[in-house]
């Protein structure tokens, strides 16, 4: 299978600043791709030279073809922005005509296009509806829609489950699922990684505008990681000072709250959680609970914000 998507040494500069740093990537069809990395990593400029709203110098290509600016650039990609794009005093389906008529479809397949969209982000039922009333989800669905009209190969997802609730954010998850399956490469920014790490066939991890990645979750998070396990350890209170001599040997680093510790371990998990109980010997009851898993694309994230470095110094791909 050949990529719907590479770029070649794509390299963006604001100034005498770098922003992306000779970017080389293959997507392919069918592929869900996260976006991720900390603020500042390069992924805005990332999709701006791909929407071509950004001076960029290197190559890219759609199906093995120069991507080139201009109409054939949008005729190739589909982007759902963060901030939802609708009029509130129309229909749905009155929305999507209009920027179906903005992206310059012709009047005879203009309709059926409008249809096709609705009905692949399963919103039919509310075609006649003004999108003042629809939900948070509803938009984001109708702002999809908006964005593969004119069947793009490559639909960027930028943030798309910004604001909404989480039956919502699962529903948007699994019409990109949908998407991909039906041919498209899609491309998601997001800040959520567990729903990433489940939902993504592989994560382009950007820090400081270089690639530090580009692999499927299971495959970077063994790189990084290998057999390793993280503990986390929640407490009734922050820590006093003799807890915290007590369990210093474990190398706990501070979590999400003051109450959360965690740490990577490669002792087996029965006799770590041992040890640890007979080194907090009186406060045991300071422990409220303590869980073992594989680290995952959240661990990773906070690894990098804080060193800009894989935890093993290199990358797959």
């Amino acid at each position: 299978m050949n990529p719907v998507l590479s770029t070649r040494a794509l390299r963006v500069k604001y100034g005498p600043s770098v922003a992306l740093a000779g970017l080389d990537v293959d997507i392919f069809p069918k592929h869900i791709v996260g976006l991720i990395g900390p603020n500042g990593a390069g992924k805005t400029s990332f999709i701006k030279s791909l929407c071509g709203r950004v001076h960029a110098t290197g190559e890219i290509y759609i199906d093995g073809r120069t991507l080139k600016r201009g109409q054939s650039r949008h005729k190739s990609i589909g982007l759902v922005p963060q901030d939802i794009g609708l009029y509130n005093h129309m229909t749905a389906r009155e929305n999507l005509d209009v920027f179906a008529r903005l992206m310059g479809l012709s009047a005879k397949i203009r309709n059926h296009r409008v249809s096709a969209a609705l009905n692949a982000v399963d919103m039919v039922a509310k075609a006649h509806t003004r999108v003042e009333a629809l939900s948070g989800g509803m938009k984001r669905r109708i702002n999809v829609a908006a964005a593969i009209m004119h069947q793009p190969r490559v639909l960027i997802l930028d943030e798309p489950t910004a604001g909404v609730d989480i039956p919502a954010r699962d529903s948007l998850h699994r019409l990109a699922r949908r998407l991909s399956d039906s041919g498209m490469a899609v491309i998601l920014v997001t800040h959520e990684l567990e729903p990433a790490e489940a939902l993504c066939d592989k994560v382009l991890l950007l820090a400081g505008g270089e690639k530090l990645a580009f692999a499927s979750p299971p495959d970077l998070l063994s790189y990084c990681y290998g057999t390793a396990r993280e503990v986390r350890i929640r407490l009734a209170q922050v820590p006093d000072p003799e807890l915290k001599r007590a369990i210093a040997p474990f190398q706990f680093r501070p979590g999400e709250l003051p109450t959360i510790l965690t740490t990577l371990t490669g002792a087996n998990e029965a006799q770590f959680v041992s040890a640890f109980m007979n080194a907090v010997n009186g406060q045991a009851a300071s422990i409220r609970e303590i869980s073992v898993r594989r680290p995952g694309l959240t661990s990773l994230m906070h690894y990098v914000e804080r060193h800009g470095v894989l935890p093993q110094g290199g990358a797959p791909s």
